[in-house]
């Protein structure tokens, strides 16, 4: 009941994979990558929907998978992975029916359209997308039945998960709905937050694709080497370097509010969720890092302002495809609103990123195809070395604390990873100690008292390194080895506080 998400559909689809698999976390985790492996060639069928050939959707596919939190997430049962794939089959069955006008495929993308809603509510830019295309439509009457079979599956979902989170709540549920309220009550704070808000968006996902931030500054350098940029096309090249230079200062403007009023830090990364090791990296490597970001959000967001600012810009866009755009529109409303960002909270936007840049790009992708298969594969390798670094460090984690247990030592005497504590019921410990009706009166409670409290009287640590503080006095019982993300060897430490805990 701690859960923050209601996730029926992900339950069961990983209860199947157990069944079948036998119960453990690599089970969960291969439910995970069969969803990702389908995902992924629906987003190459999505990309080619959208008027990409088959090698620049091929490319976009490559930088998809590459991209450090997709692969990352890949192998996790966190909803993240799992909501996006959904995300992108759905939007890929979506389009695909609403050009052949095909019902079967239409019902398809209603089932996935919910799977995704009943992972995770913000699937409910799903919904909203295609009643969005619906309704802009000029054929409204007539095709209503058609989209009534896009939308019956997904609606249902979408009121099941409002029900619950209105009328039987998860107990953090409760707190999520206290933060949102508290968040709208200063409403100058919001709205300034949901103005600046996408220059924090854009450079993440800069960072997510950085193979395609190099080939847009290549197509850039291009455009200005050619002799018609002071000549012919002078006018429409004045108005693309006025876009620069405003959207130059817009992310600048955005950084500068993040760090006075949001207390965030210059340099990336904003949020440490996932990224926490480039904060601990030299300042100038975060600098130059902050500069390949920021220079990508403004790359991105000029591309995103003349595909609706050209002539050729909305209207030629075949209704099909549209559908994209406003989904994308409805999921970057949820996140403007919602009181918190996270960077895994953006991989949504991704499918997005990839097929318009993807399509701005164009031929840059099939003259440079080489160039941008290694880079994305280079992207990928360092990826995949950062993602088993941090797998055998959590299963190191995992295995130490174990020897403890298995020695007959109860849990709530040993403070592990944050998996295992939860695992063998940390939270249920402290909503046993305060009950449930108090949970929401502190919403820092669990995480700046009980926990490191929980910590401090522990009898027994899993800890990466073996230095107690001056208060302390530890002795090392064992140690696990693994590998980091060179492939060095290091170590997790099981300690024994020799006082026995505080």
């Amino acid at each position: 009941q701690w859960a923050a998400a209601n996730l029926p559909f992900q339950t069961y689809w990983g209860g199947l994979f157990a069944q079948l698999l036998g119960y453990s976390f690599t089970s969960l985790r291969i439910s995970t990558l069969v969803l990702v492996f389908f995902g992924l060639i629906a987003f190459y069928y999505l990309a080619r929907e959208h008027g990409l050939n088959d090698i620049q959707a091929g490319l976009t596919m490559l930088a998809l998978l590459a991209s450090p939190l997709v692969l990352r997430y890949s192998f996790t049962f966190n909803t993240d992975g799992q909501f996006l794939m959904w995300l992108i089959i759905a939007l890929f069955l979506y389009t695909r029916a609403i050009r052949t006008h095909s019902y079967p495929l239409m019902f398809s993308a209603s089932t996935t359209a919910a799977a995704a809603i009943l992972t995770r509510q913000f699937g409910l830019a799903l919904a909203a997308g295609v009643f969005s295309l619906w309704a802009l439509s000029e054929q409204r009457r007539k095709h209503a039945l058609f989209f009534a079979a896009g939308l019956i599956l997904p609606a249902v979902a979408g009121v099941w998960q409002l029900s619950m989170g209105t009328f039987a709540p998860t107990k953090l549920q409760e707190r999520e709905l206290l933060n949102t309220s508290l968040y709208f009550a200063d409403i100058g704070a919001m709205l300034t937050n949901t103005l600046f808000r996408p220059t924090v968006i854009l450079q993440y996902l800069a960072l997510f694709s950085l193979p395609f931030i190099f080939l847009a500054l290549l197509g850039l350098a291009y455009e200005i080497k050619r002799p018609e940029f002071l000549t012919s096309e002078r006018k429409w090249t004045m108005h693309h370097i006025l876009l620069l230079a405003v959207l130059t200062l817009y992310i600048l403007a955005g950084i500068i509010h993040g760090h006075v009023a949001n207390h965030l830090p210059w340099l990336m990364p904003y949020v440490k969720w996932n990224f926490d090791f480039i904060a601990g990296m030299q300042w100038s490597r975060r600098a130059i890092l902050t500069l390949i970001t920021a220079t990508g959000a403004i790359l991105y967001a000029s591309i995103f302002v003349l595909r609706y600012s050209r002539t050729e810009g909305w209207r030629e866009v075949p209704q099909s495809q549209r559908l994209l755009d406003l989904v994308t529109l409805f999921l970057l409303a949820e996140q403007l609103i919602y009181h918190n960002i996270g960077d895994r909270y953006l991989l949504v936007f991704l499918p997005f990123v990839f097929i318009i840049v993807g399509r701005h790009l164009g031929s840059w992708l099939n003259r440079f195809k080489m160039a941008a298969a290694i880079v994305c594969v280079v992207m990928l390798v360092a990826s995949s070395m950062w993602i088993r670094a941090l797998l055998a460090e959590t299963e190191a984690a995992w295995n130490a604390a174990e020897l403890v247990r298995a020695a007959g030592i109860e849990p709530r005497r040993i403070f592990g990873s944050q998996e295992w504590n939860f695992y063998y019921g940390a939270t249920d410990d402290y909503l046993s100690e305060i009950g449930d009706s108090k949970l929401v009166d502190n919403l820092n409670d669990f995480w700046h008292r009980w926990y490191p409290e929980r910590k401090k009287h522990a009898e027994f640590l899993i800890t990466a390194s073996m230095g107690a503080p001056d208060s302390e006095k530890w002795e090392v019982v064992s140690e696990v080895p693994y590998s980091d993300t060179l492939f060095q060897v290091k170590h997790i430490y099981v300690v024994r506080r020799v006082n026995g805990g505080q």
